[in-house]
């Protein structure tokens, strides 16, 4: 009996250390998140979405505190609503909508990575389950993996180069499951048609979606009209 109260307060301690190591990472990182009031980018998107044919597209991107967010281009193009651009920091900054715990650790690029599962408090958040593999040594986001009521698993990769001090990457390639994603008429068009010809007990499909950032221009008081006017055409 001595023996089994040992090892359940032993795992209690283990579990006490791991909620503070995952509270210590997410404090580190929201210091990064809390110096970005707002940021401008170029932008250029490369798409890989089964059935459907669609070219590479330059463009602008900008967002505004606390979830103003917009892609400025020419032409359809294709983003999961829950993208991680406009909602991830949204999400670590609401400390009081989830609790957190780290699962495991794994190395992504040669950087060991504690895997943290965030699990929201509020029955009524899209957000079902996020994990996200945060950078030890310098808490950076290289890897998340989330779950929502609406649009299935979306995950994510990340990679970094000049705005680490904001932890905004400089690439991002996005994998979703298609059948899940609520995508623009156009496409849906090509998607259904391509769907009546695929065989039976075909393994979900998922597309991919690679964005890449450069020339970015960060905290200028970007007006909150650049969220609403119209495209020019």
């Amino acid at each position: 009996m001595k023996k089994i109260l040992l090892l359940l307060l032993c795992l209690g301690c283990l579990n006490l250390k791991a909620d503070d190591n995952a509270k210590k990472l997410i404090r580190e990182l929201n210091k990064k998140f809390t110096l970005l009031n707002d940021y401008s980018a170029d932008l250029y998107m490369k798409f890989n979405i089964p059935g459907v044919k669609m070219n590479n597209m330059r463009g602008k991107v900008f967002f505004k505190k606390p979830n103003k967010f917009r892609i400025r281009t020419k032409g359809i193009f294709f983003l999961p609503k829950q993208n991680p651009m406009q909602n991830i920091s949204n999400m670590f900054l609401d400390t009081t909508a989830y609790t957190t715990v780290i699962s495991g650790y794994e190395m992504i690029d040669n950087r060991n990575c504690a895997v943290i599962n965030m699990i929201p408090l509020k029955s009524d958040n899209e957000l079902i389950l996020g994990k996200f593999w945060v950078d030890i040594a310098n808490p950076l986001i290289l890897k998340t993996q989330i779950t929502t009521k609406n649009n299935g698993t979306i995950e994510t990769r990340n990679f970094f180069g000049d705005m680490i001090q904001y932890a905004l990457p400089s690439k991002i390639i996005i994998e979703v499951e298609m059948n899940k994603m609520k995508v623009p008429k156009m496409m849906a068009m090509d998607l259904k048609k391509k769907s009546t010809d695929k065989p039976a007990g075909n393994q979900k499909e998922k597309g991919s979606i690679e964005l890449n950032f450069s020339s970015f221009k960060i905290n200028t008081k970007i007006p909150d009209q650049v969220f609403t006017e119209k495209d020019e055409q």
